[in-house]
């Protein structure tokens, strides 16, 4: 494992963590949002083939960058801060 792969991991392991303590914070979904997202996954499983693929790839190239995103904040944060300490 690299020095970088270490710190990515580590890296996630702590976002995982704070995700985490906001998922406690937070109040459970409303019943009208649960049968929202329910409406939303059945109709995304009902799609022709070819478009459900394409609203997957999109999700999940969504899905994707934003985790990209939260590494790259938070070890951005992290480096802000620890240089601040200096």
């Amino acid at each position: 494992m690299t020095d970088q792969e270490l710190l990515d991991m580590f890296i996630q392991e702590r976002i995982n963590m704070l995700i985490d303590v906001f998922h406690k914070s937070q109040p459970d979904k409303s019943e009208q949002e649960e049968k929202r997202i329910l409406q939303s996954e059945i109709f995304i499983e009902n799609l022709p083939d070819k478009e459900k693929k394409l609203v997957e790839n999109y999700i999940d190239s969504f899905i994707d960058q934003l985790a990209l995103e939260e590494a790259f904040l938070y070890q951005h944060g992290f480096m802000v801060s620890s240089e601040a300490a200096w």
